[in-house]
């Protein structure tokens, strides 16, 4: 049997990010992926600049301001302090996995299915299809098997246009006029490329063909410039404050959205991977470490995300006006820092403060009699 420090369950972002802080250090790593080094699905996560990260010199681009269109009303979020920045998932596991294999305390088994993983005294079993090997810490990333009430459903298009767009404004969200929670995501990529995303906040399953007819509709109502579609990506991603909290005392851990790292009303999931995989480098050093979906003021902010999705699953077309005042009646910085899962208490009083009332004190009441999403 095989016998590693650690075994890491899944090589998407959560998996390498932790994985490569630890190459080159004394752990012996086994990485575990069901996938094909080859089938891959290729991502773009975008976040604000609020934390350090060691990945920062893959990025792609960065916007100093976003907008944020609601009927015939804009707003502008000033980045300029906490800039817009984007990673090509495929730049990221080039690179990393590039690293790796050059190291010779971590290897990745591809194409691996862990049959079970059982506890073995201070150690784990992983019981694999052809070998069992163990392990002192297991950190998990597969994703959890419950049913998801609300995800963020989005289709998005690369498309190369034949000239510079002039007039192009980044928008956070462009609400549409569906009788849904709906609107459109659009950045530039560089070199005449642009990102176009329809993107829904919804429990119904959509259909990508429909989606993507969104997108053109949406470009050539806007721009009369022609253009070539470069690639294409699909993502739903779950929304929902039911989290599982790791026990400290315990060395099987999970890690990535299964463990709260995805932010329940925005999807935002890529910088929450880094602070965790941080604090769990200090726990593998012996030093003391945070648990951040246990500390209060997540708690606070899994209770605001559920009450705003609780309002955007019941009333989809109000929550699209609540979310544009809060993006335009609260300081840019403010909301940069609770959109990143950094506010203090004074930043979330304040946004609490500023969204419309009535329906905000409804659904905080509901929230307290209904399952949480």
């Amino acid at each position: 049997m095989k016998v590693y420090d650690i075994v890491i369950i899944g090589a998407g972002c959560a998996g390498l990010s932790l994985a490569y802080r630890l190459i080159n250090r004394s752990y012996k790593i086994c990485i575990i992926e069901n996938k094909s080094i080859t089938n891959r699905i290729r991502k773009t996560w975008s976040y604000w600049n609020t934390y350090s990260h060691p990945f920062k010199h893959l990025e792609k681009y960065t916007n100093s301001k976003l907008s944020i269109h609601h009927k015939c009303s804009t707003t502008i979020l000033d980045c300029s302090e906490h800039n817009y920045s984007s990673i090509d998932s495929y730049d990221f596991d080039n690179y990393i996995l590039r690293k790796i294999d050059e190291c010779p305390n971590i290897e990745i088994m591809f194409d691996t299915q862990i049959k079970e993983v059982v506890p073995a005294g201070s150690q784990y079993n992983i019981n694999l299809d052809r070998e069992t090997i163990c392990a002192k810490y297991v950190f998990d990333s597969r994703p959890n098997h419950q049913t998801i009430q609300m995800k963020q459903t989005f289709k998005g298009l690369f498309v190369k246009f034949d000239r510079p767009i002039e007039d192009f404004t980044s928008q956070l969200m462009d609400f549409s006029e569906k009788n849904e929670f709906h609107f459109f995501y659009c950045l530039p990529m560089g070199d005449n490329t642009y990102l176009f995303e329809s993107t829904y906040y919804t429990g119904l399953k959509k259909d990508k063909n429909n989606m993507t007819d969104e997108i053109h509709n949406y470009i050539n109502k806007k721009y009369s410039v022609k253009y070539s579609v470069v690639r294409e990506e699909y993502g739903e991603i779950p929304l929902s404050t039911n989290v599982k909290i790791n026990k400290k005392s315990s060395n099987y851990l999970n890690i990535g959205i299964p463990s709260g790292s995805t932010r329940a009303s925005t999807g935002y999931t890529f910088l929450n991977i880094q602070k965790q995989a941080d604090e769990y480098i200090k726990k593998l050093n012996g030093q003391t470490y945070i648990e951040y979906p246990s500390t209060l003021k997540n708690k606070i902010l899994r209770k605001m995300d559920n009450v705003l999705l609780q309002i955007i699953k019941c009333q989809p077309i109000d929550s699209k006006y609540i979310l544009y005042k809060m993006f335009e009646c609260n300081d840019s910085n403010r909301v940069i820092r609770f959109l990143s899962e950094k506010p203090s208490l004074l930043d979330i009083i304040i946004i609490i403060w500023n969204m419309p009332k009535l329906i905000f004190i409804k659904y905080a009441f509901k929230s307290f009699t209904t399952k949480n999403i």
